[in-house]
């Protein structure tokens, strides 16, 4: 395991600060009934998406509880691998889907100790491919 002293450029506010240069994802405080917030900046490009500069991902370990491994006896606790896959939609330009959109991964809540949101639904392969 290697460690680093980079840290997103997030606050315990849940907000965007400064970037650094560096995309980081790390753990920490975040804003209660926040599980986790991306922050992503952009060269403007034209006609064209933009292009990322940085992007960085926070994890709120302060509130909530995460496992690799959700299992029958699982109890509040996040899916770390599905809102990671949520948060890497953020990173690459996906937005939050609402209600009646709760099978997709870029709906806009987590589940505890559910690992749907591990793998990509139809819409959220529909919102990358119309991006890319």
């Amino acid at each position: 395991m290697s460690e680093t002293s980079y840290e997103a450029d997030v606050n315990t506010s849940s907000q965007c600060t400064d970037r650094d240069g560096l995309s980081t994802w790390d753990a920490g405080d975040l804003k209660s009934g926040v599980v986790a917030t991306t922050c992503s900046w952009t060269w403007p490009m034209p006609g064209v998406k933009n292009d990322l500069r940085e992007a960085d991902v926070r994890f709120n370990t302060h509130d909530y509880d995460f496992t690799n491994k959700p299992t029958s006896s699982c109890s509040n606790k996040y899916d770390i691998r599905s809102v990671g896959t949520h948060e890497a939609g953020h990173v690459f330009g996906l937005g939050h889907v609402g209600s009646g959109h709760e099978n997709l991964t870029m709906y806009t809540n987590s589940f505890v100790c559910s690992t749907k949101a591990r793998t990509l639904g139809k819409g959220d392969v529909l919102g990358l491919r119309s991006i890319y």
